[in-house]
């Protein structure tokens, strides 16, 4: 027996904050994976942190099985950057843990067991969704996409290298997103910053948020 499950991460969120009283995320997904590999082929536990048994043990517990395989992660996502690590490995050793028992989670029930352990990013539904990370439930799939660029830079600190909001929100980040050919300009020159002055990232933030980022969340928001 041999089950393998892939689950994407994220460049950040494209939006994050509030909606009708409820916290939203805009979910932002890219090519890059967290990989769990489930066999009787090796015995053990390989590559996973507390979340990660957590969810093991968690999916165990649900299922009523005992666990007489090996189980083995691997990422290609930067750790502690914003870019949904965690959320992707937990979700990968849940759903790998499931099908090796003959079962299956859907999106839903993931979302639901991932923000059981930790706040989640929704990387377990297809594309790009809005969705309520603290219960992982879906709010609503996102259609109308506009093609956009984003630029990431590591200012250190071990935080994020994610920039999307300089508003320090309610899961405690602080960071803004450089978004289409306009934010181009503004990350080449944030590339340039020698990170002497910590002010400075958040005149940079606000001259982003302000000039760039809400007109183009507006579009994605008008869909809600």
């Amino acid at each position: 027996m041999k089950v393998v499950v892939k689950m994407r991460g994220t460049c950040g969120e494209l939006a994050q904050g509030f909606f009708q009283g409820e916290p939203l995320l805009i979910t932002c997904p890219i090519e890059k994976f967290s990989t769990v590999v489930v066999s009787d082929e090796f015995a053990g536990v390989e590559g996973l942190g507390e979340k990660s048994l957590a969810m093991l043990e968690n999916v165990l517990k649900i299922f009523g099985a005992e666990k007489n395989f090996g189980v083995r992660l691997t990422s290609e996502l930067p750790r502690g950057k914003g870019m949904a690590s965690s959320s992707a490995d937990i979700a990968a050793v849940a759903q790998a843990v499931a099908l090796s028992l003959n079962k299956n989670f859907s999106p839903a029930e993931l979302g639901k067991l991932c923000a059981a352990i930790e706040p989640t990013d929704g990387i377990f539904y297809l594309g790009v969704v809005a969705m309520n990370p603290l219960t992982g439930c879906l709010v609503k799939k996102i259609r109308a996409q506009e093609k956009f660029q984003i630029a990431v830079f590591d200012y250190g600190g071990g935080a994020t290298g994610v920039f999307i909001t300089c508003t320090h929100d309610f899961l405690g980040t602080d960071r803004f997103e450089i978004l289409l050919d306009g934010g181009k300009i503004i990350a080449q020159r944030a590339f340039e910053y020698d990170g002497s002055d910590p002010e400075e990232v958040h005149r940079i933030g606000q001259k982003i948020e302000h000039a760039l980022y809400v007109e183009t969340i507006d579009k994605l928001l008008k869909e809600l």
